[in-house]
């Protein structure tokens, strides 16, 4: 079958790989698309230590089985045995493991296998363009499922990319107010702004971005990107007494002001994934029509992989999410 792998820092290469062999309690699944997440640019730029090559990345998808189902897949596999797992924290099961991660293939492929129970058929209504979004929402529904935040919160997303742009979204509604997101990307902030973000700064507007750290009197701060200096503001944005959300993971590890936080008593929250829950919930988001970033969405062919990846890590312009058509 033909697969897109990553091959060396900033190099994917389209090769012809074994087609996967279906094991006891696994279905096949015909990929027809496949979104870019964050983690692949980062695996891809040769910043991820757990996607080394060769490996075929990927796992935000949607396909068809055999006998022509259409299916999105939740690619976060489970034992379903474990502490966690039995508490109904599978996202932090002791044994997780999550396509085109370690040596587990991912979905920049024609083909791949699954656990049954991982799959989720999804109706002719929903297009696949927006079915694909299932995965990378499910984080976002798990984000403010823990967060539980109270009515009317005053929300600040820095990173205007997928996660931010969906966390935007899913805010808007849980009756978040006063909505502001940060980016360095002008043309992102443009398309948060037609969504409808009430507030949308420039982190290149010094002036702006000062005036608005001034006030820090935001509820709930999320950091969507993961950059140190990201993580740095959305401590400063959040209020005292607030809470900071850590999502993004581009950096392994950044330097925090710590004592000015202790000092404001921020309570800190970290995400990981989701649980079957969540990505049960975030679903039917996409099934009701509740969630769409069609009009900021690219497709291309999975040949044209390395282009698709150097615009998304280089210049993505107002691309909020990039697919790989495998058909």
């Amino acid at each position: 079958m033909r697969a897109l792998v990553y091959v060396a820092p900033e190099s994917v290469e389209m090769q012809e790989r074994q087609r996967p062999t279906v094991a006891a309690g696994e279905r096949e699944v015909q990929i027809e698309l496949s979104g870019i997440c964050g983690s692949d640019m980062s695996g891809f730029l040769g910043h991820s230590p757990r996607r080394k090559p060769p490996l075929t990345l990927g796992h935000e998808m949607v396909g068809r089985l055999e006998d022509g189902r259409r299916v999105v897949a939740n690619p976060l596999i489970v034992c379903g045995k474990c502490a966690r797992c039995l508490a109904g924290e599978q996202n932090l099961c002791e044994k997780w493991r999550l396509l085109g991660l370690d040596r587990t293939e991912g979905s920049f492929a024609e083909f791949v296998t699954l656990p049954e129970g991982q799959l989720y058929e999804i109706p002719d209504s929903l297009a696949s363009e927006t079915a694909v979004l299932a995965e990378p929402l499910a984080n976002i529904v798990h984000v403010f499922r823990i967060l539980n935040p109270a009515p009317f919160f005053r929300l600040a997303i820095v990173g205007a990319g997928t996660m931010g742009a969906l966390g935007f979204l899913v805010a808007k509604t849980i009756a978040a107010r006063d909505i502001l997101i940060v980016d360095p990307n002008r043309e992102r902030l443009v398309a948060l702004k037609k969504m409808g973000a009430q507030a949308a700064i420039d982190t290149k507007d010094a002036d702006a971005l000062r005036d608005t750290v001034a006030k820090g009197n935001y509820d709930v701060v999320i950091d969507a990107s993961g950059s140190g200096p990201a993580r740095q503001l959305a401590f400063d944005l959040c209020r005292a007494g607030g809470q900071v959300l850590l999502l993004g993971m581009a950096e392994q590890r950044s330097p925090i002001d710590f004592v000015t936080s202790i000092r404001r008593e921020h309570r800190v929250v970290m995400s990981f994934a989701y649980t079957p829950g969540d990505f049960r919930r975030a679903l039917k988001l996409l099934i009701d029509g509740e969630i769409s970033l069609t009009s900021w969405t690219e497709k291309l062919p999975l040949e044209k992989g390395q282009a698709a990846f150097e615009k998304m890590t280089r210049a993505p312009g107002a691309t909020l999410k990039m697919l790989l058509s495998s058909r």
